[in-house]
């Protein structure tokens, strides 16, 4: 399955078949790299966590192809956001079997709050550099200040658990 096929079936089988957020979707392919899918972005650690410029790049690619379709949504007085709603091509992407490998874990990041989700992968990428539990957790708190308060930083382990992804 090419990379671009891939990336337009994460987004298809997601509830609705879109994604909220840019954000949600470097963190969710991210988390589903480190899981193994066939995927071979390069992240580096940015503002949100974990980010692929190479990723961001493709969205264009997969709205030139007419696979996705990417809609700012501005609120006034609220951040701006944008919405990555599968275009009608993408979603038998999502019956494939390369997708239906991850779509428990497509699910639980789906069902997930942004910041914990983002939490979760900024841990991820802390421990895939070496670090061991207590070494992620005193990072992410240092990196993510109050988004990590109110035991919020347990949830993103728990999530990153939850994924698989403890070994």
């Amino acid at each position: 399955m090419e990379r671009f096929q891939f990336l337009a079936g994460v987004i298809a089988a997601h509830h609705d078949h879109q994604i909220v957020g840019r954000t949600r979707l470097q963190k969710t392919v991210r988390l589903l790299q480190r899981l193994g899918a066939p995927l071979d972005y390069d992240y580096m650690l940015y503002f949100y966590g974990p980010y692929s410029e190479g990723l961001q790049a493709e969205i264009g690619i997969l709205e030139n192809l007419k696979l996705v379709e990417e809609q700012p949504i501005q609120k006034p007085g609220q951040p701006s956001y944008y919405i990555l709603h599968a275009l009608e091509p993408a979603l038998k992407f999502a019956e494939r079997a390369e997708i239906k490998e991850f779509q428990a874990q497509i699910s639980i990041m789906n069902e997930a709050d942004a910041t914990i989700l983002e939490l979760a992968a900024t841990y991820d990428a802390f421990k895939e550099l070496g670090s061991d539990n207590d070494e992620a957790m005193r990072r992410l708190r240092q990196k993510k200040g109050a988004k990590c308060d109110d035991g919020r930083d347990g949830e993103a382990v728990r999530l990153f658990r939850e994924l698989g992804l403890e070994s």
